[in-house]
């Protein structure tokens, strides 16, 4: 089950006439999606006892899932903090393949450690956050961030990341590669990544076939096989 709070902040832009009105009204809210009531409570108390986080987020609106989010609330959202304390692959897919192009705030991810130590969940969650939080000091560090969030002094405090099959084998992927790895692990079709991307079909079937060909596996099972035989090592 993913959890996602979003934080709107007003943003000013000359092309976008309903931006503009909602920054003229100062619509501020935040936007809970979550099964889970404790987090939802806990996460209203923090922003509760922060003065500066009660001067910027009025409203709240819950919803249930990550695809209950227009497209329209994300391009708005300063932040979002996405309450991962279950693996779903689909759910980090849905907000991968809408992260380049229509958000543009921090994402902050609350995620347990066990979680991580998954390389596949790991490598999408490091492509897709801003800042990782673990489970265990949140309230802390959380509180933290809503006290600073306006100054975007932002960091990854979780000290598992791999970012890149680099640091793991010795095996060189380019730098397109590398960030498009997160995109075919998370099961997005070669279509789906162009639309997030920009690249054609052709060029992210070739970088597919780039990286299967580097890691010495035939299609997405094999890099499944090949990322879970790092787990430990």
């Amino acid at each position: 089950m993913i959890a996602l709070i979003i934080l709107f902040t007003p943003l000013f832009s000359s092309s976008n006439t309903w931006l503009q009105k909602q920054c003229i009204r100062k619509y501020i809210m935040i936007i809970i999606i979550s099964a889970n009531k404790f987090f939802i409570n806990g996460v209203r108390s923090l922003v509760n006892m922060t003065m500066s986080a009660q001067r910027r987020y009025s409203q709240t609106l819950f919803l249930d899932n990550i695809s209950d989010v227009n497209d329209k609330s994300l391009t708005i959202a300063r932040t979002i903090i996405v309450d991962y304390s279950h693996p779903d692959i689909q759910q980090l897919a849905a907000l991968l393949y809408r992260k380049k192009k229509i958000i543009h705030g921090d994402i902050v991810f609350v995620v347990k450690s066990e979680i991580l130590a998954d390389p596949v969940e790991n490598i999408i969650i490091n492509s897709i956050s801003t800042i990782v939080l673990d489970y265990i000091d949140v309230t802390q560090r959380l509180q933290k961030y809503l006290q600073n969030a306006s100054d975007h002094r932002c960091i990854k405090v979780f000290r598992k990341s791999i970012s890149s099959l680099d640091s793991c084998v010795n095996i060189k992927l380019t730098k397109q590669e590398d960030s498009l790895l997160p995109y075919i692990i998370s099961g997005l079709n070669n279509k789906k990544i162009a639309q997030a991307t920009d690249l054609s079909n052709m060029m992210i079937s070739h970088y597919r076939r780039n990286i299967y060909q580097k890691l010495n596996v035939r299609n997405i099972a094999g890099l499944y096989h090949f990322l879970h035989s790092l787990e430990g090592g």
